[in-house]
């Protein structure tokens, strides 16, 4: 297997794993409800005790989480991958910026399996550059809710 996919699959689930600390870092004040109230509280906060950004943040991720569930539908099934329902599930369970990462890993390692490395598409410094950017901004967003 291609070292660059191996690379490629280790960032993907690092992402997932600082999503699921950043995420559920927000998390705790509701699980003494139980899961039930609790997500009935968490929703209830989420669509109508917040701001309009807010708002506007949770219509954003729950369109492109759903998205990202049919697209991991589809190349999942192209692929056939199995488990795919568990990315579904943890999506909704545990945070789609969990869910889709950890995709992604799989996803990496099962086209790299397949492939030659001349067919591997390589990064471009550019590219890096804007990663490195956009993971900056996303780390100090995410530091600055703590």
């Amino acid at each position: 297997m291609h070292v660059q996919a191996k690379m490629l699959a280790a960032l993907y689930g690092a992402t997932a794993l600082i999503a699921l600390v950043f995420t559920w870092w927000h998390i705790p004040e509701y699980l003494g409800a139980g899961f039930v109230e609790a997500n009935k509280l968490f929703w209830k906060d989420a669509l109508f005790n917040s701001h309009a950004a807010g708002r506007f943040l949770v219509a954003d991720v729950l369109i492109l989480a759903f998205a990202c569930s049919l697209w991991m539908l589809v190349e999942g099934r192209r692929l056939k991958m199995r488990f795919l329902y568990a990315y579904i599930a943890g999506g909704i369970v545990v945070a789609i910026s969990v869910a889709f990462p950890l995709f992604m890993a799989v996803r990496t390692l099962k086209l790299a399996e397949n492939v030659s490395r001349e067919e591997g598409a390589a990064l471009h410094v550019i590219d890096l550059a804007v990663l490195a950017l956009l993971a900056g901004i996303t780390l100090a967003a995410s530091v600055v809710m703590l």
